[in-house]
């Protein structure tokens, strides 16, 4: 292999979703933390007045309890005044949850807007009778859930909605009861009615929320749990990197599939690196829906639940004492594996956020940044090579707006060494050592062609880049181009990524002909670049998840689980990179 390291071309990652708020930004502080990444809490809505029997005998069906039990209150269930000997529909529900040894997840409703702040601080004495029996006691809170449609009489508002949601909050924070005891979660439906606005734009803001928990059913229509609440869950994560999320609300039917998709659902959530818990919707609702339950009191449990509740990375805590901790709620994302042995020249990579700043990592899954510089303007293409041969890559744009190559000869902040025309509108740049010099050269693919044009020259002085050496077509229109040495011989050559499947196929020679090598890397969306992450000579995959904001890196190209994966955050695009 030559010792000169071999560009690899970049791909644009965007991580947006239409119809959404600008949000307030989180805060810095870190004083509870909660695990996601490889765990997840399991929950359960069981019997409202017997919850405590019935989740005892779950846990006995199931071999494992569940960590969170739901339920579902009402600012007018207890009309009468709160008083410690006396009946209180509230302090009983939840009770009896955590008699059950689950800490409670209690939906609030109201019967209109808006709140009738006479009934909401009664019940906030009712909640406090709860919380005054000692002994550790707690739960989430989700006012006026799944708010975000026109099913509820609180519904289809986003103004009144928040309106009334940071009304409950500062009425139960103005009694002195604190994030300790009670933490509060923004509850939507995982579908909006159309008319009723986005999801973002009824979010009440971070210093009103701690959590976010969707609902979301499988009904009789199908889909995997991916189309089911893989979507909503990958844009509110990306709006709201550091917030847990939960699936507040889920059931599958119709049975036929239940248990699969069940414990399909248990791994999904487990491996989502914002998803914290799922809480099963165990009732039957048969007179208007269907009936969704997995266990029916009896010493039988559906198969599926039983698995996904005994997966290893099916947590289990009692109190959720972690969750309750003075300060805001925050996501704990695991650092990434160090892929590089140590003495090797391993690839690394460079992220770039929306506002053209570039963050070079101190390894491809370190998550930390050993350099940070700002380059270029924002929406610039961004890629990688070593355009003076001295044996360092870094960083060239493509500015779509003037059609202009930029390229720069040291990765610090600066304007560009070298600047040339690109193509035509529309082409992507590809990078690498295609003849095997030591060089680098921009190259084109011209996706309406599915053609690539090969140039080993550099372009200069705001010239064209001149004719191609040769090109070839190779795949099928739409899907993208990416650069690497496959075969660690010292020539880079092209790999092209079909974004919609997850298809990842490449050649070892710039030609045309059928791919080398195929296979499955990643989910459909996924943004995928190449580079030696193990320092053996040859490249390999990894891809950019922008609804989950997680780097995925294999040591090899070949089909399986990531060797390494990190969360970086919303990024605009990534080059691995050999500095």
């Amino acid at each position: 292999m030559s010792p000169v390291r071999r560009a690899v071309a970049l791909t644009t990652m965007l991580a947006l979703f239409a119809g959404v708020v600008t949000f307030i930004p989180a805060s810095t502080a870190r004083a509870a933390d909660v695990q996601a990444q490889g765990t997840v809490h399991g929950g359960f809505y069981s019997d409202q007045w017997e919850a405590g029997q019935d989740l005892n005998a779950l846990a006995n069906a199931t071999g494992k309890r569940v960590s969170i039990g739901g339920t579902f209150l009402d600012i007018n269930e207890s009309p009468y005044p709160a008083v410690a000997g006396q009946w209180s529909n509230t302090r009983e529900r939840l009770n009896k949850i955590w008699q059950g040894q689950a800490t409670p997840f209690a939906n609030l409703s109201i019967p209109g807007f808006p709140v009738n702040t006479t009934q909401l601080n009664r019940w906030i004495d009712h909640l406090q009778l709860y919380l005054n029996l000692g002994g550790g006691r707690s739960l989430i809170l989700a006012p006026l859930q799944e708010m975000n449609g026109n099913w509820t009489n609180w519904g289809c508002n986003p103004s009144a909605f928040i309106t009334a949601y940071r009304t409950i909050v500062n009425a139960v924070r103005g009694r002195g009861i604190n994030e300790t005891k009670v933490r509060f979660a923004f509850a939507p439906n995982g579908w909006t009615t159309p008319g009723c606005g986005s999801i973002g734009s009824y979010y009440p803001g971070d210093s009103y929320v701690d959590l976010i928990g969707i609902s979301a059913y499988r009904w009789s229509g199908g889909g995997s749990v991916q189309e089911i609440m893989g979507s909503t869950i990958d844009q509110l994560a990306a709006a709201h990197p550091t917030r847990p999320l939960l699936i507040a609300q889920t059931a599958v039917w119709p049975s036929s599939s239940k248990s699969q998709w069940i414990r399909d659902m248990f791994s999904w959530a487990a491996a989502h690196p914002h998803v914290v818990g799922l809480i099963y919707f165990n009732f039957n609702n048969s007179s208007f829906e269907t009936d969704w339950r997995v266990w029916f009191g009896g010493g039988s449990v559906d198969a599926g639940w039983r698995d996904g509740m005994r997966r290893s990375s099916t947590k289990y805590e009692f109190p959720l004492s972690s969750w309750f901790k003075p300060g805001p709620l925050t996501l704990s994302f695991p650092p990434g594996v160090n892929l590089c042995p140590s003495g090797r020249d391993c690839d690394t990579t460079a992220f770039q956020d929306a506002g053209s700043r570039f963050k070079v990592f101190t390894y491809a899954t370190s998550g930390s940044a050993q350099t940070s510089f700002f380059f270029g303007n924002p929406g610039d293409v961004a890629f990688s090579g070593d355009w003076d041969c001295d044996g360092s890559e870094t960083l060239g744009l493509y500015r779509r707006s003037d059609g202009y190559v930029y390229l720069r000869n040291s990765n610090t902040q600066g304007i560009a060494d070298i600047s040339f025309y690109f193509g035509n509108p529309g082409d992507i740049p590809i990078a690498g050592d295609f003849d095997g010099d030591g060089c680098d050269t921009v190259s084109i693919y011209r996706p309406s062609q599915a053609r690539f044009y090969i140039i080993n020259d550099l372009g200069s002085n705001d010239k064209g880049l001149g004719a191609a050496d040769y090109s070839f077509l190779f795949g099928n229109v739409g899907d993208k181009p990416f650069v690497g040495d496959f075969n660690g011989d010292g020539i880079d050559t092209i790999g092209l990524h079909r974004e919609s499947t997850g298809l990842v196929y490449y050649r070892n020679s710039n030609s045309t002909g059928v791919a080398q090598a195929q296979f499955i890397f990643g989910n459909p969306g996924d943004k995928i670049v190449a580079g030696d992450w193990d320092g053996d000579g040859d490249d390999t995959v990894a891809v950019y998840r922008p609804g989950s904001q997680m780097f995925y890196a294999r040591n090899s190209n070949t089909a399986g689980n990531a060797d390494s994966q990190v969360y970086v955050g919303p990024q605009a695009g990534v080059a691995a990179l050999n500095p």
